[in-house]
């Protein structure tokens, strides 16, 4: 338990994060009371903000700190916490090797405590190192245990994120029609959730997809909406990501120069985020 005061901030931070206004947090903790905003549980809160918003070099230096606390007063629920979103942010910089290390530690420790919330969300984000390194089909198997759990604990935001990242590893394998089924069902969940960064997430996905299929008035379609909905959270990332995919469907319709204007934009704000991938 943490003291009243910090209680009372993290119940703040919380309820805005579940409307999804993520400055909001920021700006409220900036406010706070120093030693109620040392709380582990408020600091990964919030630096779980700022890596959603692209503000690794804030969410970093918080989870930092959190994990540390955490190993002073053997907080083993913190601690995979912090490993967790720490693994997540070596991701985002390209620190591949870094990230899985954070993340099986994550895992080691989830499945010790029997932590089903924990090995879910740790497995989802190995899957993506091993995914990224090549290994679709170990990675196809930590999604589907991650999806698992999160359909245990029927945590729709997670598993739509879930079902967009593995209806890409069918993407990747040449079965569009799976992955087109999984997009769609990702999207199911999104729209109940209504978080417009997970939206974003989950339109972008489902819009690479159509290119495959070559559905390309469609995929423009979707990536409209996820562009207007991740400006309007601030998401930046989410934004780079819609630039990506309209780079690659020029592409394919042939226009080099526009692809050329969508991959630099999209390049622009990674480097500005810090976001090497």
């Amino acid at each position: 338990m943490i003291p009243g005061p910090a209680a009372d901030l993290l119940q703040v931070l919380q309820a805005l994060l579940n409307e999804g206004r993520y400055q909001e947090i920021l700006d409220r903790f900036a406010s706070a009371d120093d030693a109620d905003a040392r709380a582990p549980t408020v600091l990964l809160t919030v630096a779980a903000t700022a890596t959603r918003l692209g503000r690794l070099d804030q969410g970093s230096a918080l989870a930092s700190r959190a994990l540390a606390t955490c190993r002073l007063r053997a907080d083993s629920e913190g601690r995979v916490r912090a490993e967790n979103l720490l693994g997540a942010i070596a991701f985002a910089r390209g620190e591949v090797g870094q990230a899985a290390g954070h993340w099986r530690a994550a895992i080691e420790f989830g499945r010790a405590a029997g932590d089903t919330l924990t090995v879910a969300r740790a497995s989802n984000n190995l899957a993506s190192a091993l995914h990224l390194g090549g290994d679709v089909l170990e990675a196809r198997t930590l999604y589907r245990e991650s999806l698992a759990g999160y359909q245990r604990l029927a945590d729709r935001r997670e598993i739509a994120g879930i079902l967009t990242n593995l209806a890409l590893t069918y993407r990747w394998a040449g079965d569009a029609p799976t992955a087109a089924r999984l997009g769609e069902d990702a999207v199911r969940h999104a729209e109940v959730v209504g978080d417009p960064t997970l939206l974003a997430l989950v339109f972008a996905g489902r819009a690479e997809t159509m290119l495959d299929t070559g559905e390309f008035a469609v995929a423009e379609r979707l990536l409209d909406r996820s562009e207007q909905l991740a400006s309007s959270a601030g998401d930046e990332v989410g934004v780079g990501e819609v630039y990506r995919i309209r780079a690659e469907r020029s592409l394919r319709l042939g226009e080099p120069k526009a692809a050329l204007t969508a991959a630099a934009a999209g390049m622009a704000l990674a480097e500005r985020g810090g976001q090497p991938l």
